[in-house]
């Protein structure tokens, strides 16, 4: 028995084919450049669609044969559907530059108990209902004959089986679902309020349900068997943290790429909303989200350091950065060259680096912009991750490099486990068929053991006081609290 596994992100489709023991037996990644080329902040599913469309054609014969098939998608881009599934204009990607007004009038339309609901601290990453206004404006053709107001998990399940839904992992980012109380059901009030009807919001079912089977027309353009089940899914973040059975108290998720993304499950919501939160793939758990923009910073250190922006700049500054001692004399880097979302949401850059003077080394100044870089990770990590959940896997393109991994390791005073699947959600989304059809659940991918040095220890933690004081003076705000304080003030 084999299972199929599509990931679609924001730039490519990825796709596995899995055995039943989670064994990997084939993959594919195809890119899909022109899905945002129609404009800023939209979004064209046809793109997503030949993406899907060629990926699976890669799997080869070991498509042919899977017994079902499992979904993830890029979270948050709003679509407008007709009766068949069909897109009917370019879909709505949370960073549109339209979406602040009606994400402000959203969320004035929502009480007090509603706000709670949602468990967000709400913008338009994560109260995507707004963008039915944002429609309003701009597509009011498509909107009038619209049947389905949903996200690109809804276009997904519907291209496939003909049939509407969506899961709480996407909800969870439309300020219309109440998610801290486990009901997961749409705010019928707040719908009314804001002049969304009803019908035009598909169900929302679970992760590990089953959608229907996959229709004929779909599966002969896909080269699958017919009346295959199709699981309803998750967001791509979700599925990742369910491939390596992310659970409340167990070990989080780290995802290193252009942003830095750390996931944790929890037995109750965080009260706080201050990083992203969402009810998790798994009933009766949460998961949240602290993201900042790591890649793009490193990427514009190594630029201002002279390493250049070539796709080499960040692997030269790695290595120049591991080259320095505990001794060496390195300038602070406060790493948000961009807007950050949850748990700082700054709605502007806040960069400085400071320090830097004629006679720092090379690798001095190098190991002062990955460590800026590494100890906002950290702060952001401590948000979401109590101090018991002594390990963190790790995910990112590191090949066999073993040098940022060290420095990570190093910074954080915790192991890690890196993980080198570079399919993770897909896998996840796979693994997901083989518990709902098959009654398995998968082991995590195999991963390597990177320890702290002792010997940086000491060196770590006063510059890490150091820094804090330094960011704090630089973005105006005391770092965020972690997730221990606030759980603790909760019981208290």
């Amino acid at each position: 028995m084999a299972y199929l596994g599509i990931d679609v992100g924001t730039s490519a489709t990825k796709a596995v084919v899995i055995d039943t023991d989670g064994r990997v037996l084939a993959r594919s990644r195809v890119c899909h450049p022109s899905a945002r080329g129609v404009g800023p902040g939209r979004a064209d599913p046809t793109a997503w669609r030949s993406s899907i469309t060629a990926a699976v054609a890669q799997l080869g014969s070991y498509a042919a044969g899977v017994a079902g098939i499992g979904l993830d998608t890029h979270c948050p881009t709003a679509l407008l559907l007709d009766a068949a599934g069909r897109p009917l204009a370019a879909g709505v990607t949370w960073d549109h530059p339209g979406l602040a007004g009606p994400t402000a009038e959203l969320i004035a339309t929502l009480s007090a108990d509603e706000r709670r609901l949602t468990g967000n601290h709400l913008m338009p990453a994560t109260a995507m209902g707004a963008a039915y206004r944002l429609f309003q404006q701009v597509e009011p053709e498509a909107l009038g004959t619209a049947t389905t107001f949903g996200l690109a998990g809804t276009w997904l399940g519907q291209w496939l089986t003909e049939r509407r839904a969506i899961d709480p992992t996407q909800a969870s980012y439309t300020a219309l679902m109440s998610g801290t109380d486990g009901r997961c059901q749409w705010l019928a009030e707040a719908l009314v309020r804001f002049g969304i009807p009803a019908h035009q919001l598909p169900p929302v079912l679970p992760s590990l349900s089953v959608l229907g089977p996959l229709c004929p027309t779909t599966a002969d353009v896909l080269g699958l068997p017919h009346g295959i089940p199709v699981l309803v899914g998750s967001g791509d973040t979700p599925a990742a943290a369910y491939a390596l059975g992310t659970a409340p108290g167990g070990r989080p998720l780290f995802i290193m790429g252009t942003t830095h993304v750390v996931s944790n499950a929890l037995a109750e919501p965080d009260p706080r909303a201050l990083a992203l939160q969402r009810t998790d793939v798994r009933t009766g758990q949460w998961l949240i989200n602290g993201v900042i923009n790591g890649g793009d910073a490193l990427a514009d250190g190594a630029a201002q350091l002279g390493f250049g922006r070539d796709d080499s700049a960040v692997a030269e500054l790695v290595d120049a950065a591991y080259d320095a001692g505990p001794a060496d004399d390195t300038p602070v880097y406060i790493p948000h060259t961009r807007p950050e979302r949850g748990p700082l949401w700054f709605a502007e850059p806040r960069t400085a680096l400071l320090g830097l003077r004629p006679d720092t080394t090379r690798i001095a100044a190098a190991r002062g912009v990955v460590e800026g870089v590494l100890f906002a990770d950290r702060m952001i990590i401590e948000s979401c991750v109590g101090a018991d959940q002594r390990s963190l896997y790790v995910s990112g393109a590191f090949g066999d490099e073993p040098r940022l991994p060290q420095l990570l390791a190093d910074v954080l005073g915790r192991d890690i486990l890196v993980i080198d699947e570079s399919h993770l959600p897909a896998l996840g989304a796979a693994a997901m068929c083989c518990e709902v059809l098959d009654g398995t659940i998968i082991d995590p991918p195999r991963a390597r053991l990177v320890q702290p040095r002792p010997e940086w220890h000491a060196t770590i933690e006063r510059r890490l006081q150091q820094y804090r004081a330094t960011w704090s003076q630089v973005t105006g705000v005391a770092p965020p609290s972690t997730l221990d304080d606030a759980l603790t003030r909760t019981v208290c």
